[in-house]
Protein backbone atom coordinates (compact mmCIF):
# COMPACT_ATOMS: atom_id res chain seq x y z
CA UNK A 1 0.00 0.00 0.00
CA UNK A 2 2.38 2.75 1.24
CA UNK A 3 2.39 5.13 -1.67
CA UNK A 4 -0.91 3.74 -2.81
CA UNK A 5 -2.04 5.24 0.49
CA UNK A 6 0.37 8.16 0.50
CA UNK A 7 0.23 9.01 -3.17
CA UNK A 8 -2.59 7.44 -5.16
CA UNK A 9 -1.24 8.35 -8.55
CA UNK A 10 -3.34 5.90 -10.50
CA UNK A 11 -2.72 5.81 -14.24
CA UNK A 12 0.22 8.22 -14.28
CA UNK A 13 2.53 8.33 -17.24
CA UNK A 14 6.04 9.52 -17.90
CA UNK A 15 8.62 9.77 -20.60
CA UNK A 16 11.32 8.05 -18.55
CA UNK A 17 13.52 11.16 -18.70
CA UNK A 18 15.73 11.19 -15.61
CA UNK A 19 17.20 14.61 -14.75
CA UNK A 20 20.57 14.69 -13.03
CA UNK A 21 20.67 15.69 -9.39
CA UNK A 22 23.10 18.63 -8.99
CA UNK A 23 26.17 18.31 -6.82
CA UNK A 24 25.70 19.30 -3.20
CA UNK A 25 27.95 20.98 -0.62
CA UNK A 26 31.44 19.62 0.08
CA UNK A 27 30.35 16.97 2.58
CA UNK A 28 30.03 13.25 2.07
CA UNK A 29 26.81 11.43 2.82
CA UNK A 30 28.58 9.56 5.63
CA UNK A 31 29.77 12.83 7.18
CA UNK A 32 26.28 14.29 6.83
CA UNK A 33 24.70 11.32 8.61
CA UNK A 34 27.29 11.51 11.38
CA UNK A 35 26.63 15.23 11.84
CA UNK A 36 22.85 14.80 12.09
CA UNK A 37 23.23 11.84 14.46
CA UNK A 38 25.51 13.86 16.75
CA UNK A 39 23.09 16.78 16.83
CA UNK A 40 20.23 14.50 17.79
CA UNK A 41 22.36 12.83 20.47
CA UNK A 42 23.46 16.18 21.92
CA UNK A 43 19.86 17.38 22.09
CA UNK A 44 18.44 14.20 23.53
CA UNK A 45 16.30 13.42 20.49
CA UNK A 46 18.05 10.35 19.12
CA UNK A 47 15.44 8.53 16.98
CA UNK A 48 14.00 5.21 17.97
CA UNK A 49 15.68 2.31 16.19
CA UNK A 50 14.66 -1.20 15.22
CA UNK A 51 11.21 -2.64 15.42
CA UNK A 52 10.56 -2.69 11.65
CA UNK A 53 10.22 -6.40 10.98
CA UNK A 54 7.00 -6.62 8.95
CA UNK A 55 4.98 -4.65 6.43
CA UNK A 56 2.51 -3.32 9.00
CA UNK A 57 5.35 -1.72 10.95
CA UNK A 58 6.90 -0.46 7.73
CA UNK A 59 3.63 1.26 6.78
CA UNK A 60 3.36 2.83 10.21
CA UNK A 61 6.90 4.22 10.01
CA UNK A 62 6.29 5.85 6.64
CA UNK A 63 2.88 7.28 7.51
CA UNK A 64 4.20 8.74 10.78
CA UNK A 65 7.16 10.28 8.96
CA UNK A 66 9.45 8.44 11.37
CA UNK A 67 12.60 9.34 9.46
CA UNK A 68 14.86 7.87 12.11
CA UNK A 69 13.57 4.38 11.31
CA UNK A 70 13.49 4.69 7.53
CA UNK A 71 16.76 2.79 7.32
CA UNK A 72 15.21 -0.27 8.99
CA UNK A 73 12.14 0.05 6.79
CA UNK A 74 14.24 0.25 3.63
CA UNK A 75 16.34 -2.76 4.68
CA UNK A 76 13.16 -4.82 4.77
CA UNK A 77 12.62 -4.47 1.01
CA UNK A 78 15.86 -3.19 -0.54
CA UNK A 79 17.29 -5.50 -3.19
CA UNK A 80 14.29 -7.80 -3.26
CA UNK A 81 12.73 -8.55 -6.66
CA UNK A 82 9.18 -7.82 -7.75
CA UNK A 83 7.00 -4.79 -8.21
CA UNK A 84 5.82 -4.67 -4.59
CA UNK A 85 9.26 -4.69 -2.98
CA UNK A 86 10.80 -2.34 -5.54
CA UNK A 87 7.99 0.22 -5.48
CA UNK A 88 8.02 0.13 -1.67
CA UNK A 89 11.77 0.72 -1.61
CA UNK A 90 11.44 3.66 -4.01
CA UNK A 91 8.65 5.07 -1.84
CA UNK A 92 10.79 5.03 1.28
CA UNK A 93 13.74 6.68 -0.46
CA UNK A 94 11.50 9.41 -1.91
CA UNK A 95 9.88 10.02 1.49
CA UNK A 96 13.37 10.21 3.00
CA UNK A 97 14.50 12.77 0.44
CA UNK A 98 11.34 14.83 0.83
CA UNK A 99 11.65 14.73 4.61
CA UNK A 100 15.24 15.94 4.66
CA UNK A 101 14.36 18.65 2.12
CA UNK A 102 11.62 19.90 4.43
CA UNK A 103 13.92 20.09 7.44
CA UNK A 104 16.62 21.66 5.27
CA UNK A 105 14.26 24.40 4.11
CA UNK A 106 13.31 25.23 7.70
CA UNK A 107 16.98 25.34 8.71
CA UNK A 108 17.89 27.48 5.70
CA UNK A 109 15.33 30.10 6.69
CA UNK A 110 16.79 30.16 10.20
CA UNK A 111 20.30 30.38 8.73
CA UNK A 112 19.38 33.51 6.77
CA UNK A 113 18.03 35.13 9.90
CA UNK A 114 21.10 34.12 11.91
CA UNK A 115 23.38 35.57 9.22
CA UNK A 116 21.45 38.84 9.23
CA UNK A 117 21.78 39.14 13.01
CA UNK A 118 25.47 38.31 12.83
CA UNK A 119 26.08 41.02 10.22
CA UNK A 120 24.22 43.55 12.36
CA UNK A 121 26.31 42.81 15.44
CA UNK A 122 29.59 42.89 13.51
CA UNK A 123 28.67 46.25 12.01
CA UNK A 124 27.99 47.62 15.47
CA UNK A 125 31.32 46.31 16.74
CA UNK A 126 33.20 47.68 13.72
CA UNK A 127 31.58 51.09 14.14
CA UNK A 128 33.95 51.82 17.01
CA UNK A 129 31.39 52.11 19.78
CA UNK A 130 32.06 50.44 23.12
CA UNK A 131 31.22 46.75 23.08
CA UNK A 132 30.31 45.27 26.46
CA UNK A 133 31.33 41.82 27.66
CA UNK A 134 27.71 40.71 27.36
CA UNK A 135 27.58 41.91 23.75
CA UNK A 136 30.85 40.13 22.99
CA UNK A 137 29.42 36.88 24.32
CA UNK A 138 26.26 37.47 22.32
CA UNK A 139 28.34 37.97 19.17
CA UNK A 140 30.23 34.73 19.82
CA UNK A 141 26.93 32.93 20.31
CA UNK A 142 25.58 34.37 17.06
CA UNK A 143 28.70 33.19 15.21
CA UNK A 144 28.25 29.66 16.57
CA UNK A 145 24.57 29.62 15.65
CA UNK A 146 25.23 30.82 12.10
CA UNK A 147 27.96 28.19 11.67
CA UNK A 148 25.68 25.45 13.00
CA UNK A 149 22.82 26.41 10.69
CA UNK A 150 25.20 26.40 7.72
CA UNK A 151 26.52 22.92 8.55
CA UNK A 152 23.05 21.55 9.28
CA UNK A 153 21.68 22.82 5.97
CA UNK A 154 24.65 21.35 4.10
CA UNK A 155 24.16 17.96 5.76
CA UNK A 156 20.43 17.87 5.11
CA UNK A 157 20.86 18.95 1.50
CA UNK A 158 23.41 16.23 0.81
CA UNK A 159 21.21 13.56 2.40
CA UNK A 160 18.12 14.67 0.48
CA UNK A 161 20.02 14.39 -2.80
CA UNK A 162 21.59 11.08 -1.79
CA UNK A 163 18.19 9.47 -1.18
CA UNK A 164 16.74 11.01 -4.33
CA UNK A 165 19.56 9.45 -6.34
CA UNK A 166 18.93 6.07 -4.71
CA UNK A 167 15.24 6.37 -5.50
CA UNK A 168 16.06 7.29 -9.10
CA UNK A 169 17.99 4.06 -9.59
CA UNK A 170 15.04 2.02 -8.34
CA UNK A 171 12.51 4.03 -10.37
CA UNK A 172 14.49 3.54 -13.57
CA UNK A 173 14.51 -0.22 -13.00
CA UNK A 174 10.79 -0.16 -12.26
CA UNK A 175 10.16 1.66 -15.54
CA UNK A 176 12.29 -0.93 -17.37
CA UNK A 177 10.61 -3.97 -15.83
CA UNK A 178 7.07 -2.78 -15.15
CA UNK A 179 6.49 0.29 -17.33
CA UNK A 180 2.67 0.15 -17.28
CA UNK A 181 2.05 -0.98 -13.72
CA UNK A 182 0.21 1.68 -11.65
CA UNK A 183 2.66 1.24 -8.77
CA UNK A 184 5.52 2.21 -11.05
CA UNK A 185 3.64 5.25 -12.24
CA UNK A 186 2.85 6.36 -8.71
CA UNK A 187 6.43 6.46 -7.47
CA UNK A 188 7.65 7.83 -10.80
CA UNK A 189 5.26 10.78 -10.51
CA UNK A 190 6.59 11.80 -7.10
CA UNK A 191 10.14 11.25 -8.28
CA UNK A 192 9.49 13.61 -11.20
CA UNK A 193 8.24 16.27 -8.79
CA UNK A 194 11.20 16.00 -6.40
CA UNK A 195 13.58 15.96 -9.39
CA UNK A 196 11.87 19.08 -10.81
CA UNK A 197 10.98 17.25 -14.02
CA UNK A 198 7.74 19.17 -14.30
CA UNK A 199 6.80 18.14 -17.84
CA UNK A 200 6.45 14.48 -16.83
CA UNK A 201 4.96 15.46 -13.49
CA UNK A 202 2.23 17.52 -15.19
CA UNK A 203 1.46 14.61 -17.48
CA UNK A 204 1.10 12.32 -14.47
CA UNK A 205 -1.12 14.67 -12.48
CA UNK A 206 -3.36 15.64 -15.38
CA UNK A 207 -5.24 12.37 -15.08
CA UNK A 208 -5.94 12.90 -11.38
CA UNK A 209 -7.62 16.30 -11.38
CA UNK A 210 -11.05 14.86 -10.60
CA UNK A 211 -9.72 13.15 -7.44
CA UNK A 212 -7.63 15.93 -5.95
CA UNK A 213 -10.23 17.59 -3.73
CA UNK A 214 -10.98 14.36 -1.84
CA UNK A 215 -7.49 12.82 -1.72
CA UNK A 216 -5.26 13.93 1.16
CA UNK A 217 -2.06 12.77 -0.48
CA UNK A 218 -2.79 14.60 -3.73
CA UNK A 219 -3.36 17.76 -1.70
CA UNK A 220 0.01 17.15 -0.11
CA UNK A 221 1.63 16.69 -3.51
CA UNK A 222 0.18 20.00 -4.67
CA UNK A 223 1.61 21.62 -1.55
CA UNK A 224 5.06 20.28 -2.41
CA UNK A 225 4.62 21.58 -5.94
CA UNK A 226 3.58 25.02 -4.65
CA UNK A 227 6.77 25.25 -2.62
CA UNK A 228 9.31 23.69 -4.97
CA UNK A 229 7.97 24.84 -8.31
CA UNK A 230 6.33 28.17 -7.56
CA UNK A 231 7.64 29.24 -4.16
CA UNK A 232 4.17 30.26 -2.99
CA UNK A 233 3.84 29.50 0.72
CA UNK A 234 0.24 30.69 0.95
CA UNK A 235 -0.94 28.13 -1.59
CA UNK A 236 1.18 25.39 -0.03
CA UNK A 237 -0.26 26.19 3.38
CA UNK A 238 -3.82 25.88 2.05
CA UNK A 239 -3.07 22.54 0.38
CA UNK A 240 -1.47 21.20 3.57
CA UNK A 241 -4.44 22.20 5.70
CA UNK A 242 -6.76 20.55 3.21
CA UNK A 243 -4.64 17.40 3.38
CA UNK A 244 -4.79 17.33 7.18
CA UNK A 245 -8.54 17.92 7.12
CA UNK A 246 -8.85 14.80 4.96
CA UNK A 247 -6.28 12.79 6.94
CA UNK A 248 -5.25 14.22 10.36
CA UNK A 249 -2.59 11.51 10.68
CA UNK A 250 -0.48 12.75 7.77
CA UNK A 251 2.52 13.81 9.85
CA UNK A 252 4.51 14.91 6.79
CA UNK A 253 1.87 17.60 6.10
CA UNK A 254 2.12 18.87 9.68
CA UNK A 255 5.91 19.07 9.36
CA UNK A 256 5.67 21.14 6.21
CA UNK A 257 3.24 23.58 7.85
CA UNK A 258 6.15 24.75 10.02
CA UNK A 259 7.86 25.79 6.79
CA UNK A 260 4.88 27.52 5.18
CA UNK A 261 3.89 29.81 8.07
CA UNK A 262 5.18 33.33 7.45
CA UNK A 263 5.10 34.75 10.99
CA UNK A 264 6.75 33.74 14.25
CA UNK A 265 3.55 32.90 16.11
CA UNK A 266 2.17 30.76 13.30
CA UNK A 267 5.40 28.81 12.82
CA UNK A 268 5.66 28.17 16.56
CA UNK A 269 2.05 27.00 16.79
CA UNK A 270 2.56 24.49 13.97
CA UNK A 271 5.90 23.44 15.49
CA UNK A 272 4.16 22.66 18.81
CA UNK A 273 1.59 20.54 16.98
CA UNK A 274 4.40 18.65 15.27
CA UNK A 275 6.30 18.16 18.53
CA UNK A 276 3.14 16.73 20.13
CA UNK A 277 2.69 14.03 17.47
CA UNK A 278 6.36 13.46 16.50
CA UNK A 279 8.70 14.57 19.33
CA UNK A 280 11.75 13.00 17.64
CA UNK A 281 11.14 14.50 14.22
CA UNK A 282 14.29 16.14 12.76
CA UNK A 283 12.56 19.52 12.64
CA UNK A 284 12.10 19.27 16.41
CA UNK A 285 15.71 18.30 17.14
CA UNK A 286 17.51 20.40 14.54
CA UNK A 287 15.41 23.53 13.99
CA UNK A 288 13.40 23.42 17.21
CA UNK A 289 15.70 25.46 19.50
CA UNK A 290 15.85 28.34 17.01
CA UNK A 291 12.06 28.31 16.49
CA UNK A 292 11.41 28.33 20.25
CA UNK A 293 14.01 31.05 20.89
CA UNK A 294 12.55 33.29 18.20
CA UNK A 295 9.05 32.83 19.59
CA UNK A 296 10.12 33.53 23.18
CA UNK A 297 11.90 36.71 22.14
CA UNK A 298 8.89 37.87 20.14
CA UNK A 299 6.52 37.11 23.03
CA UNK A 300 8.68 38.89 25.60
CA UNK A 301 8.93 41.97 23.39
CA UNK A 302 5.20 41.99 22.81
CA UNK A 303 4.51 41.83 26.57
CA UNK A 304 6.93 44.68 27.16
CA UNK A 305 5.17 46.80 24.54
CA UNK A 306 1.78 46.03 26.05
CA UNK A 307 2.98 47.00 29.54
CA UNK A 308 3.94 50.39 28.14
CA UNK A 309 0.71 50.70 26.18
CA UNK A 310 2.52 50.64 22.86
CA UNK A 311 0.79 49.21 19.77
CA UNK A 312 1.89 45.74 18.67
CA UNK A 313 4.61 45.54 16.06
CA UNK A 314 3.16 46.06 12.61
CA UNK A 315 -0.09 47.58 13.92
CA UNK A 316 -1.47 50.67 12.14
CA UNK A 317 -0.67 53.98 13.87
CA UNK A 318 -3.40 55.44 16.08
CA UNK A 319 -5.71 58.10 14.72
CA UNK A 320 -4.04 61.50 14.61
CA UNK A 321 -0.54 60.11 14.47
CA UNK A 322 1.88 61.69 12.07
CA UNK A 323 1.95 59.98 8.69
CA UNK A 324 4.84 60.04 6.21
CA UNK A 325 4.38 62.57 3.46
CA UNK A 326 2.78 61.18 0.34
CA UNK A 327 4.92 60.95 -2.75
CA UNK A 328 4.15 63.58 -5.40
CA UNK A 329 2.03 62.35 -8.28
CA UNK A 330 3.87 61.17 -11.36
CA UNK A 331 4.01 63.76 -14.12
Amino acid sequence: MIFSALLALEGCGGSGHEPEVPDGPHMTAAEARAFIAQVQKDRGTTPETGGVTNMEQLLDVVLRDDIGRFDQAAALVAGKPGIDAMSTHATIELSWSDGYSTVGAVVEERRKRADAELRRMKQEKDSGRAFTDAETKQLEKAEKEADFEMQAHAALDILAKDHLQTAGSVVRELIRQFPTDPRTRRVAAFYYLLSENYADFDMAMKRLEANESTDATLQYVRAVESLRRYGIKKDANAFLRAALALNPNLVRAQAKLVLTETNTEGAYAEFEKLRAVAPRHPIVSIAGPAIVSEYETSTALQRARESRQLPPTGAPPPAGALQPAAAPPAR
